[in-house]
Order: structure tokens, then sequence, then C-alpha cells
């Protein structure tokens, strides 16, 4: 039965006229509360995800071939997509050469035919373009949406490295068109 029906059957009998009424000004109550906004655009969640509890590698370089091994397994990398690799940060108070580990996780991914990159020349005009500095990490994604697409790339692999006695490594290979974490991969070390 409809709204409209009940409603009309509720006026023939004066006893649930006032129900009826109550009812008919409880739902134009809470409809005139739905928001008149736009809501805001969440990417969703990402669509690979791997993280191994309890599995602590002994070194940096053993979390980095784990998190690369997932990454090779990923379905984002079929096709070998132009894929810009960014450096780690080191968000430690340790050194780590991340700029070395990212242009030898580069290679290593162009090697196995697993992406295409960007020239470091094409690279270097973008970035002079956007006034970005030298090693500057870009973490605003919608900066690093429009960085990824003046260069012609499809993905952004970056990532980071935290924490001080226990390190944690995290990769995420992100959609450049849409934003979206399309992978993510953390993993926990200590350095000794």
């Amino acid at each position: 039965m409809s709204a409209c029906c009940a409603l009309t059957a509720a006026l023939r009998k004066p006893n649930t006229l006032v129900k009826a009424l109550s009812m008919v000004l409880f739902v134009v109550t809470v409809a005139g509360c739905a928001p008149r906004t736009q809501p805001i655009y969440q990417p969703s969640a990402p669509k690979e995800t791997t993280v191994q509890q309890g599995v602590v590698h002994g070194s940096f370089n053993q979390a980095m071939r784990a998190a690369v091994q997932s990454l090779m397994g990923s379905e984002s990398l079929q096709g070998a997509p132009v894929t810009l690799v960014q450096p780690l940060q080191n968000l430690t108070d340790g050194y780590i050469d991340t700029v070395g580990v990212s242009k030898q996780l580069e290679q290593g991914l162009a090697a196995q035919g697993l992406i295409g990159t960007v020239s470091q020349a094409q690279v270097d005009v973008v970035r002079q373009s956007l006034g970005l500095g030298e090693g500057q990490v870009l973490i605003d994604p919608t900066t690093v949406m429009q960085y990824g697409r003046l260069l012609g790339a499809q993905y952004q692999l970056g990532g980071k490295v935290t924490g001080q006695e226990e390190k944690t490594l995290s990769l995420q290979l992100m959609d450049l068109t849409t934003g979206v974490i399309e992978w993510q991969d953390t993993q926990r070390f200590v350095s000794r």
C-alpha cells in the first residue's frame, strides 16, 4: 500500500487522523534534513593490499624484496604501463639510500618488462615547468596526478620508510587518471 493510500485510509478514521498527520510531518521533516550539497569525492580503498602480519625482516633489502615480489604479482602492471617511480621518502633517523634504491627498483621493473619508464630529460623539463626542486617529493595527490599526466604516465609508484627501532617500508601504486591506489604493500624490518 502506498503512502498516499495509507493517508487516505487514515483520514476516513478520526482516531487515526492525528497519527497520519504525525507520520506525514515526520516524513517531511526527515526529507528536509537531507544534505543539499554534493558529497566530497573519496577515492576507494586500494584494490590490492599486502601486509604480512608478524613478519619482521632482518634488513631493508629483505623488506624491499618482499614488497617487490608482491608488486610483480599485481594485475595493474599487466601490459607494462608507463609508470613514474618516485624516490622513496626516508622518514627515519638513519641513512637509507632511497634515491639509489628507487632507481634500482625502476630499472629492475623495466628490465623485467613490467613497466614503461619516463626519460630523465622529460622529468627534468616537467619538474622545472612546475617549479619543483630536484629531489623534491610530491605528496599532494592532485599535484602528483597533474605531474604524471604531463609526463604521459599511467601510474606512479612511490613510498616511504618510517620508524626508529623497527621500521616500516610502505609502497603504493597510484592510478594517475583516477587517483585510486591500485596496489600497496607494507613490510616491517629492523636495521642491524
